[in-house]
């Protein structure tokens, strides 16, 4: 089983982006994603319970397709983001969290411990994006939380560094990277697995944004053995979510 662990779905003029759930089912289709790890967009910079009611119903109505993260759009949403949290767990079983970091609001900052506390108590994983020095702050300050470096540092605010991403998941077992990048350097992937394991790895296309097709073959086409191909592709968030 595929399963693709960074998706988004809504509209967004600033992602110049408009993915509904046909559209993201016939591209999963097509590319042989069998399973979406789902975060709408409305709720990462509009308005979090509108986007997060978009997405509960679409977990309603194509629930063997799609997995929902609960999305939180900053940190400093404080107890309201902990509510937002159980309640799309307990009304739509959402599965993950997925928390957005900017540089004018660091997710170091001490009001973000309790909702990392709080997705580590109702074992939700999280989908940040983080930074290295962010996710080395952060696993120290709550180590039980499982967390996923969204793009392994393949982003502006971490300036592509996926060589620190490597580094800083070694010292937290419970940090994953995701293979979400536009980031195509030869080895990338070679050199977490032989650092890593090939059981912290997660797959991600970041779909619409990205093209999943390269996504797939950037795993695909690595020079790994089957076994750690078939646990990034899926076997690893089927395991962090008892699939």
């Amino acid at each position: 089983m595929i399963i693709d662990g960074h998706v988004h779905i809504g509209p967004s003029q600033f992602l110049q982006i408009d993915a509904d759930a046909a559209t993201l089912i016939g591209i999963a289709d097509k590319v042989g994603i069998d399973r979406l790890f789902v975060t709408h967009v409305t709720a990462l910079f509009y308005n979090m319970r509108e986007g997060n009611d978009a997405l509960g119903r679409d977990l309603r109505a194509h629930g063997d397709r799609f997995i929902g993260y609960v999305t939180i759009p900053n940190h400093r949403l404080g107890q309201a983001a902990c509510d937002e949290i159980r309640r799309c767990v307990e009304t739509y079983g959402m599965r993950g969290v997925k928390m957005y970091s900017h540089p004018e609001s660091p997710i170091t900052e001490a009001s973000s411990t309790a909702i990392i506390e709080m997705a580590a108590d109702l074992k939700l994983p999280i989908l940040g994006h983080f930074t290295p020095i962010e996710c080395d702050v952060l696993m120290t300050r709550v180590p039980e939380a499982r967390m996923v470096m969204a793009h392994m540092a393949g982003q502006p605010y971490a300036f592509g560094n996926w060589h620190l991403a490597v580094e800083v998941a070694g010292r937290h077992p419970n940090l994953y990277l995701d293979t979400a990048t536009s980031q195509m350097d030869s080895g990338m992937l070679e050199h977490a697995v032989r650092c890593l394991g090939p059981e912290r790895i997660l797959f991600g296309s970041d779909t619409p944004l990205l093209d999943p097709w390269v996504q797939r073959a950037k795993v695909e086409g690595a020079d790994l053995d089957p076994v750690a191909k078939s646990l990034i592709l899926g076997g690893n968030i089927a395991r962090l979510l008892g699939l």
